[in-house]
């Protein structure tokens, strides 16, 4: 195959998916909703787990998240997700060794927008299906999540957002970050 041949056929290739592209993004905004993002996680609370009494978290550390949901208009979605909220780690009085704990949780809940031309103003909140594993820790349950943010709309499917999140488990657990989500 020569250069002009190869060059040709690769914009075509770009030509063609660029001209589907726009077919498979929803400009309203209704369908399929992908989104992830990045957070600071933090903890400033006392816990009393069956195996350990009265410990004071207070410590950071980063976080990811992956959605998956369905927007059935643009004011209302189902999103599930899982979020790897971290490790974190303090000082145990009266011993010589640090406790720490690694949190993971997934998520079902939903999201209420209120669209002000391009930018949405939302709120978020469900029920997080959540797992804590550490020495000497082996937590899980259900407890409610719940969250306020902001999407910057690019375009009608793409939205870069800024929400702060807090998931109410035996620790309360304040997430804020970035991310994008794109609907299609």
């Amino acid at each position: 195959m020569s250069i002009s041949t190869r060059k040709t056929a690769l914009a075509l290739a770009i030509t063609g998916a660029a001209l589907m592209t726009p077919s498979l993004a929803s400009a309203d905004g209704v369908g399929f909703m992908l989104g992830g993002g990045g957070y600071y996680a933090d903890v400033d609370s006392k816990v009393d787990w069956e195996d350990i009494d009265d410990i004071n978290f207070d410590d950071s550390s980063f976080a990811y998240n992956l959605d998956l949901g369905w927007r059935f208009n643009k004011w209302i979605a189902v999103v599930g997700g899982y979020w790897d909220l971290g490790s974190f780690k303090t000082e145990v009085e009266g011993f010589d060794r640090k406790q720490s704990f690694d949190a993971q949780t997934l998520t079902l809940g939903g999201i209420v927008s209120v669209p002000l031309w391009i930018l949405d103003i939302y709120g978020r909140g469900g029920a997080a299906f959540w797992d804590i594993d550490g020495r000497n820790i082996d937590e899980d349950g259900t407890d409610p999540y719940y969250g306020i943010g902001a999407a910057l709309n690019m375009g009608g499917s793409l939205d870069f957002y800024l929400e702060w999140v807090r998931f109410d488990f035996e620790v309360d657990l304040d997430t804020i970050g970035l991310g994008a989500r794109w609907t299609f």
